[in-house]
C-alpha cells in the first residue's frame, strides 16, 4: 500500500543502490540533509526532491542517459513510498529529513548530483 501525504507536494529521483551513495555524498554540503528512502529489497534509493514549479520535463537527451543506468525521475503526482517505521525490513531511510519543516533540494541539484556521480564512475566516492 502506497503511503503518501497528498497535501506536500514533492518530487523524487529513483536511483539504483550502488550509485546512490555517491550522489548522498555529493549532496552532503546542503544545509540541510536530503531525505533519502530504500526500498523493501535494497535495490534502489528514491531522493526527495522539491516539485519544479512549474513542471519541466527532463529532456529527452538526458532522461536517456538517466534510464541506461536505471535512473528513473517519476512524473508529477506519481506516489512515493514513504517508511511507516524505523524497521529495515520495509521502505526505510538511508537519510531520514531534519527534524521540523521539511526542505526538499531542487530537482536539479539531485540530477547535477547524479550525473555527475554517472560521469565519475561507481567507484569514486567524493570525499
Amino acid at each position: 500500500m502506497a503511503v503518501s501525504d497528498h497535501r506536500t507536494r514533492r518530487g523524487s529521483d529513483v536511483v539504483p543502490s550502488g550509485l546512490s551513495e555517491q550522489v548522498r555524498a555529493r549532496l552532503a554540503h546542503l544545509p540541510q540533509a536530503t531525505p533519502t528512502i530504500v526500498d523493501p529489497r535494497n535495490r534502489y534509493c528514491t531522493f526527495l526532491t522539491a516539485p519544479e514549479m512549474p513542471y519541466h520535463t527532463v529532456p529527452q537527451p538526458i532522461q536517456r542517459q538517466l534510464n541506461l543506468q536505471g535512473i528513473t525521475v517519476p512524473q508529477p503526482g506519481t506516489r512515493v513510498m514513504l517508511p511507516r517505521s524505523d524497521d529495515q525490513f520495509g521502505w526505510h531511510w538511508a537519510c531520514e529529513p531534519t527534524p521540523g519543516r521539511l526542505r526538499l533540494p531542487q530537482r536539479s541539484l539531485v540530477l547535477a548530483a547524479i550525473r555527475l556521480s554517472i560521469y565519475e564512475g561507481a567507484d569514486v566516492v567524493p570525499a
